[in-house]
């Protein structure tokens, strides 16, 4: 699509002729010698009939959205205060839109002569159709340029679910304070890129925190996990609050299970047992019962942390009897389709164990790599005889194909030089 200048924009909204608007004062926009937008816009949590639409501004203020489908006619939302206590944030819920329909929206900022730039987000479909989408994990901000979101946004995926370490808010552990102010500073340092900014205002992104949100490897003990959570909420909206984990359809071709492998755990120093959960009694009721409804050809599994293998303590591995329930329970429901994706240990590997589904995990989008942390990893992952990136930064892109016979699953892993390194497919029986 191509982008809409300034006063073409307005016009379709039913706000020109641009100097006649600037002339006027109206409510909402009043003549000033700045807009007041900082970051933004940015789309999260993307269905068939609503999106959110967030910015953040550089005082507190009014704003509103307007937005339209192309082709169709312009909307424009109530005004909403923006303060302090958000950290300036503001997120705007878009509803009855239309499905599968490219839109456009902008910020109007009371007091500012201009409004924002456009940000493009397409809704979801209601029919099972084929699409694709991008995945990955871990983002610190001493890696900055992040211009692997260059490529995210060249391929036009319909989302990025991005699985964790949003930011690193306890690196470097010289400077890192456990507070609300901190946390929010943390995530404004990763907004600064001009890369991610401009993925952001085409790529719809479904989130969820690990533990730099908050601090290394921290579990449901830890006493600073509301303050992370409030800002990585401000930063990353998502349909729920301190709920993070969440189901989602991408059509009637596949449903989404985000785990949120953080919050609820038992601590990692806990011996393993039946007593010991990743995800918590009502998480795990949550998870069960979802599965046993969805219809969906294609089931994905969204975990943080790696489910299979022996990546550690910290990750499934030192929770191995929920884990291993949680698979058994996958058999013995003959719940088919299911693909797990995760994140966190810098790595890129695809994984196919006897009894578990389909695991792949990528990353980091912009972090140390795990060879380069560990240089002897490379060993381990070349005896495994699975494909594996572990030296630079990457991201995994799913082609879901309902309509394939047999429905399949196309998986590709993708580096920063747009250089696709791997393809793979996975039947959905």
């Amino acid at each position: 699509m191509t982008a809409l200048d300034r006063r073409t924009f307005l016009r379709a909204l039913g706000l020109a002729p641009l100097v006649a608007l600037e002339g006027c004062a109206t409510e909402l926009l009043r003549t000033t010698a700045r807009s007041q937008i900082e970051y933004g816009p940015a789309t999260f949590e993307v269905s068939a009939r609503s999106a959110l639409v967030w910015h953040r501004l550089s005082a507190p203020g009014r704003v509103q959205i307007e937005y339209t489908a192309v082709g169709g006619g312009p909307a424009r939302t109530p005004p909403v205060d923006v303060t302090a206590d958000s950290d300036l944030t503001a997120t705007v819920a878009l509803e009855g839109l239309v499905a599968n329909r490219e839109y456009e929206c902008r910020a109007l900022v009371q007091g500012a002569s201009d409004p924002g730039p456009v940000g493009r987000f397409r809704t979801a479909p209601v029919a099972a159709s084929e699409f694709t989408f991008a995945w990955s994990a871990d983002l610190e901000a001493g890696h900055q340029p992040f211009t692997l979101f260059d490529t995210i946004a060249r391929r036009r995926p319909s989302f990025l679910a991005f699985l964790g370490d949003t930011v690193y808010a306890d690196v470097p552990r010289t400077s890192f304070e456990p507070t609300l102010t901190y946390y929010r500073y943390k995530h404004r340092e990763n907004r600064d890129d001009r890369h991610l900014a401009r993925c952001l205002a085409t790529t719809p992104v479904y989130a969820m925190w690990d533990d730099h949100e908050v601090q290394n490897d921290f579990n449901g003990t830890n006493p600073f996990i509301p303050q992370g959570r409030q800002a990585f909420g401000e930063y990353w909206p998502v349909s729920g609050t301190d709920t993070l984990y969440r189901r989602f359809a991408w059509g009637a071709g596949a449903d989404f299970f985000a785990l949120d492998v953080r919050q609820y755990r038992s601590p990692q120093s806990e011996p393993d047992g039946p007593k010991k959960t990743m995800l918590g009694a009502r998480q795990k009721a949550w998870l069960k019962d979802s599965l046993r409804a969805s219809r969906a050809p294609a089931k994905f599994l969204l975990s943080s942390v790696p489910l299979q293998g022996p990546w550690g303590a910290d990750r499934w591995a030192g929770y191995a009897t929920e884990r291993d329930e949680l698979l058994k329970f996958l058999r013995d429901e003959r719940i088919r389709g299911v693909i797990v994706l995760s994140g966190d240990v810098h790595t890129a590997v695809d994984i196919e164990l006897d009894g578990g589904p389909r695991e792949f995990i990528a990353g980091p989008l912009g972090a140390l790599p795990s060879c380069r942390i560990v240089p002897r990893i490379r060993a381990l992952l070349e005896a495994s005889g699975r494909f594996f990136i572990c030296d630079a930064f990457n991201y995994g892109l799913v082609t879901v194909k309902p309509q394939a016979s047999p429905p399949e699953v196309e998986v590709q892993y993708v580096d920063a030089a747009d250089v696709v390194r791997y393809t793979t497919r996975v039947p959905l029986t």
